[in-house]
């Protein structure tokens, strides 16, 4: 009878030991971790970058934060835009954040070896149409990631629109980062990926660029509807690519002193400054090879699509002048030129640490993407941007727009029509003046440290983070606290 007592109380007191275990564990996590997040990309560098930054100071915040990418786990393949997206989340890792791996679907890796067939609009066509396939298998995916790991908020590019039908399915908050104000409508605004002029009369606007996009556009909407109603959600409102389309939080990576006029805003939309910061940035360079008596051109054709040695060679050919120093981050092309004779009053790397180096040159010659403009417009610097594809090209339309900078075709130019350009921007005050404005502009916001506190904010409310009077459209700390309180 003692014994079976005794057995009793022993029961009742493991039971309350795991209890009592439980609760303190669940405790201990509460104090170490503020929230639970788990970021979710596209494999591509440039969608990477904003959201790696962010996720670096919320960790550092105290959120428990993770990846996952839709890559094949240690394959290389030879082919340069496919490995680009391979070694992503050796990227992640070396920043000292976890990354969980989900299976691409099939489509993902046919359409990306065909992308750097595509140029111009054609390129932007045939992305969207890559990032729109495979919904029901990604969204699979990531609802088995949402069990094991219980985040309180998802974060995602705006290109991974499963995302968003997983957090509905499950009612867990999800916010979506935009890396610039392009994807949004506005006056003036051409069609997406078209290049064409900002601020012209929407009647000049190509029909062919207007019936493109508007296919893409359907098409994009059809299949993420058609994913939704596999899961039993209803449809989502249309022009989701054109429209900020998370009901809780979104957040453009730009600033609008950095932007056209975009009129399709919500209420739960806003600029927070460029975000980039404490990236881990590998690059042997020494910064003592810069001449305080020259004229300092820095080149980059961004990190996939650069692999064009004969671009590279007519760019130096034509900025061999005694008062220019130029340097070049070469990419795939370093090989191949480094057997090639240069001017001498070139030098060339595989990479260069880009952030560190753009307050410290004069003009920036680049590719348009989206992370090179913020990063050159945080420094106060003029662009030529030589657009390859993607968004590059409405990002030289935004530049030539701001009066920060000049656009070259980089298909069909003369290296006189390039020289006359640098020389053009070198001797125009008002370009260098207007960067320069925008740069000052850009100190007020502190991008990586507010996106996080919003984020955060959503994660712990579990309600949707909407402006309120007084509150402008980009937000610095000194409207942080009032927005959040």
């Amino acid at each position: 009878m003692t014994l079976g007592i005794l057995r009793k109380s022993q029961v009742v007191f493991y039971a309350l030991s795991f209890f009592w275990l439980d609760g303190f564990a669940r405790y201990c996590h509460w104090r170490l971790f503020l929230s639970k997040l788990l970021f979710l990309i596209q494999p591509t560098v440039g969608h990477l970058n904003a959201l790696l930054s962010i996720a670096m100071q919320m960790q550092d915040d105290g959120h428990d934060v993770r990846f996952s990418v839709p890559v094949i786990h240690e394959i290389r393949t030879n082919i340069q835009i496919l490995d680009t997206g391979l070694a992503i989340p050796d990227r992640i890792r070396r920043n000292g954040l976890a990354c969980e791996l989900i299976p691409p679907h099939l489509s993902l890796v046919w359409n990306a070896i065909g992308l750097p067939y595509k140029s111009g609009h054609n390129e932007v066509l045939h992305a969207f149409n890559m990032f729109s396939q495979g919904l029901e298998h990604y969204t699979k995916h990531i609802l088995k990631l949402i069990e094991i790991y219980r985040p309180d908020v998802l974060v995602t590019d705006f290109a991974f629109p499963a995302t968003s039908i997983a957090a509905d399915i499950t009612k867990i908050p999800y916010v979506v980062i935009y890396h610039s104000g392009l994807p949004f409508r506005g006056k003036g605004i051409p069609p997406f990926g078209s290049g064409l002029p900002i601020g012209s009369d929407p009647k000049s606007f190509a029909n062919n660029y207007i019936e493109k996009e508007n296919q893409m556009l359907n098409n994009f909407d059809r299949r993420v509807n058609k994913a939704r109603q596999a899961f039993g959600l209803p449809p989502a409102e249309p022009d989701i690519l054109r429209r900020p389309y998370s009901h809780w939080l979104n957040i453009i990576a730009s600033a609008d002193c950095m932007e056209a006029l975009r009129e399709n805003l919500t209420q739960n939309t806003f600029f927070v400054g460029t975000c980039f910061g404490k990236r881990v940035e590998v690059d042997e360079f020494s910064f003592d090879l810069l001449r305080s008596d020259k004229f300092k051109i820095y080149v980059s054709l961004g990190t996939v699509f650069n692999n064009k040695p004969d671009v590279f060679l007519k760019i130096m050919r034509a900025l061999d002048m005694p008062d220019y120093q130029v340097i070049v981050s070469a990419g795939g092309a370093y090989q191949t030129l480094q057997k090639s004779v240069l001017p001498q009053n070139a030098t060339v790397f595989k990479s260069v640490p880009q952030i560190g180096l753009l307050p410290k040159i004069d003009l920036f010659i680049s590719h348009g993407g989206n992370n090179s403009i913020n990063e050159a417009l945080s420094s106060g610097k003029p662009i030529v941007v030589m657009p390859v594809g993607g968004e590059q090209a409405d990002n030289a339309s935004r530049v030539v727009y701001l009066g920060v900078g000049k656009k070259v075709d980089i298909a069909n130019f003369s290296e006189k029509q390039l020289l006359d350009v640098v020389e053009e921007i070198r001797k125009t005050p008002t370009l260098q003046e207007r960067a320069l404005t925008i740069m000052n502009s850009l100190k007020s916001t502190q991008g990586v440290v507010t996106a996080s506190r919003c984020i955060a904010w959503v994660a712990s409310k579990k309600q949707p983070l909407n402006s309120k009077k007084g509150i402008p459209s980009t937000i610095t700390p000194d409207h942080l606290e009032q927005l959040l309180r």
